[in-house]
């Protein structure tokens, strides 16, 4: 079996963990590398871990997708999906999370099994934290069932949905950037790109569904001029305007990767080899830093 080699990529996720700390991406795409073999260093054993920790904000996030992703497979196939079962589905994933991080599973496998940021770090969830998470989950899902993005999508013909995978990637400009919608179709000759948010709304999600519209021209061949952003705020009722991606908003899309692709590239030893050093990597200390995996490990930590 071939040795894994980290290669260099980027990724709206990674470039925001990187502005909001060097250090913590340091931590995150280097330190940590090799951490899951049995003979790695102690330290980057012990990033490796870390970086696997989640929070339960982000465990009912991913069972909020999981779950919509579910029920569109489902309808795919022709079977319709009962809103209340698929609620009870994210209520029993969720409890299976929480069992998994309490029962420390993940040390058999940090990848497979939940750690919880809340169980690390602490405070400890109590029951109302769970009940008004559980709560935020159900509502999600009700409004997903009664959305005008889903009564579109239930409209239009799934043959034409558009294949979407867990992890995929396009080049730019010889970077492999990491970009996935969470939901693809072509209605009436546009491209509509699908993006669920169980979360407030935020700015920079237009930028997001730029970088979509780059993804969609890279890997499917399509039109930039009739591809469409639909971010559906699901907490909000489930509404949702698809927008006109336009030339200006990819190109300033390119021109954002461009700078932050050089400026992580720049902080490297060896850039051919992607091989960084921590001193490269300053910290940032803030309020980031209570959320931070790494901030048991770091000095500088708040």
């Amino acid at each position: 079996m071939a040795e894994l080699e980290n290669t260099f990529s980027w990724s709206n996720s990674r470039s925001r963990t990187f502005e909001e700390c060097p250090r913590r991406y340091w931590f995150q795409y280097y330190g940590s590398w090799g951490g899951w073999s049995r003979d790695a260093p102690a330290e980057a054993r012990e990033l490796y871990l870390l970086k696997n920790i989640s929070n339960l904000h982000l465990v009912a996030g991913d069972c909020v997708h999981r779950a919509i992703e579910k029920v569109l497979s489902a309808w795919q196939r022709g079977a319709p999906s009962d809103p209340e079962a698929i609620v009870a589905w994210c209520k029993q994933e969720m409890q299976r999370a929480l069992d998994e991080s309490r029962r420390e599973l993940w040390r058999e496998s940090p990848k497979r099994f939940t750690r919880l940021f809340e169980h690390h770090y602490g405070p400890a969830p109590i029951r109302s934290d769970l009940e008004r998470i559980a709560q935020k989950v159900g509502s999600s899902i009700r409004n997903f069932f009664s959305s005008p993005a889903f009564a579109l999508i239930r409209e239009s013909d799934a043959k034409r949905w558009l294949p979407i995978e867990t992890l995929d990637s396009f080049l730019f400009e010889g970077t492999k950037v990491f970009a996935v919608p969470d939901f693809a179709c072509r209605i009436d000759g546009d491209l509509i790109l699908f993006d669920w948010k169980s979360g407030r709304k935020d700015s920079r999600n237009k930028d997001q569904v730029a970088l979509y519209a780059l993804f969609a021209a890279a890997k499917w061949g399509a039109d930039p001029a009739k591809v469409k952003g639909a971010p559906v705020y699901l907490l909000s009722g489930g509404a949702f305007e698809p927008v006109q991606v336009t030339a200006e908003d990819t190109a300033r899309m390119g021109g954002l990767m461009r700078v932050s692709i050089a400026e992580m590239r720049r902080r490297l030893e060896d850039a051919e080899r992607n091989v960084a050093r921590r001193e490269a990597f300053e910290t940032r200390p803030g309020r980031v830093c209570s959320r931070c995996p790494f901030r048991g490990v770091c000095p500088d930590a708040r």
